[in-house]
């Protein structure tokens, strides 16, 4: 164990500790949840949640669950502007945080948003929790979604055809014709 593991984990637990005041203040309500197929996080679930502070509507936030359970995937935290500034979009992660206790995955970040995304990576390194690098090709998108494509269900007319082809190549196997103008 190193000299400096236990003043680690006393900071940790301190900068958790005043994350986790700011977060009591923070309500999601979930004004959507679905996950259309062709959606990034499809089959997982997709939120779009008001931000409310105190009973008051001061924003949202949309954000993913992808179907593996390891990772919340923000697409977007809008925050009005007479409350900017004041902690609440950090506060509204690391309420997702303490929920699925996952790592946060940004994706797109605008170029307004760099600073508050830089900011939030390190309190929530201070606090041992992990935000990763954003998403923001197509790529670094569809390499994600490789990792979760095993779990998207068949959907009929792709079943319907995988069997048809599947009978034209067992008949063509047997000898017999497939069916007219299947060669």
């Amino acid at each position: 164990m190193s000299l400096f593991e236990p003043m680690r984990d006393f900071f940790h637990r301190r900068a958790a500790k005043n994350m986790s005041e700011g977060a009591k203040r923070v309500h999601l309500v979930h004004r959507r949840q679905e996950s259309p197929r062709g959606n990034f996080v499809f089959p997982g679930t997709d939120y779009f949640d008001d931000i409310e502070v105190d009973g008051q509507r001061v924003g949202h936030v949309d954000y993913g669950i992808n179907p593996l359970l390891d990772r919340v995937y923000i697409n977007m935290i809008e925050i009005e502007p007479a409350y900017q500034r004041k902690g609440i979009g950090l506060s509204v992660l690391w309420h997702l945080w303490l929920t699925h206790q996952v790592p946060i995955v940004p994706i797109y970040q605008y170029a307004l948003s760099k600073g508050f995304w830089h900011r939030a990576r390190r309190r929530f390194l201070a606090a041992g929790a992990l935000i990763e690098e954003e998403l923001r090709t197509d790529s670094e998108l569809a390499d994600a979604k490789q990792r979760w494509q095993h779990l998207v269900p068949e959907s009929e007319v792709d079943r319907s055809i995988r069997e048809y082809w599947a009978w034209v190549e067992a008949e063509r196997a047997a000898g017999r014709p497939a069916g007219p103008g299947i060669r």
